[in-house]
């Protein structure tokens, strides 16, 4: 039997080799190739931070913002869950505590504005499926520049979801 104590501690993100920048959620970031005039916080969906979600930074970032996500689901490991399990995925999503998701949010919003220099009238939250009303409250507590929501990016059409999003970011602080 033995002597040493129980692994209970959650590792960091999956992040499966990326570029990850610690706040109260680790963050994973997009930078534009030229010198960005705004910035979009862009929050996951009960699928957590997915390829899609991925690419929805990337396709900011080539819009010309910052894109930042941070990793909700960080605390178990940044888990990730497939959209033939939504019911799994939801119920994770409910587990999260909001005093925790904001704390996310305002970590990446001082990563934003303190490293990066984005002041909160350059700056948008994107809320993916689940994470829209999150994204509403956040836009209103800090007061930011604007505010997107776009349907789940698990099926064929996300690309048309992320363009529409990028168009209505366009729209409120483009």
């Amino acid at each position: 039997m033995s002597t040493e104590p129980a692994h209970h501690h959650a590792h960091g993100p999956a992040n499966r080799g990326r570029r990850v920048l610690r706040t109260a959620a680790p963050l994973f970031v997009r930078f534009p190739r030229t010198r960005a005039g705004a910035a979009v916080v862009v929050l996951h969906d009960a699928y957590g931070l997915t390829a899609p979600i991925e690419d929805g930074c990337r396709a900011l970032a080539r819009r010309g913002y910052v894109a930042v996500a941070p990793y909700l689901y960080y605390e178990t490991g940044g888990k990730e869950f497939r959209p033939e399990h939504p019911d799994t995925a939801h119920a994770a999503m409910s587990l999260l505590d909001p005093e925790d998701l904001a704390a996310d949010v305002a970590g990446a919003l001082d990563h934003l504005s303190t490293r990066l220099g984005f002041p909160a009238r350059a700056t948008a939250v994107l809320g993916v499926g689940t994470s829209g009303d999150l994204a509403t409250r956040a836009a209103a507590e800090h007061r930011l520049g604007g505010v997107a929501g776009c349907e789940p990016l698990d099926g064929a059409e996300r690309r048309g979801s992320w363009e529409e999003a990028v168009r209505l970011i366009d729209s409120r602080i483009g």
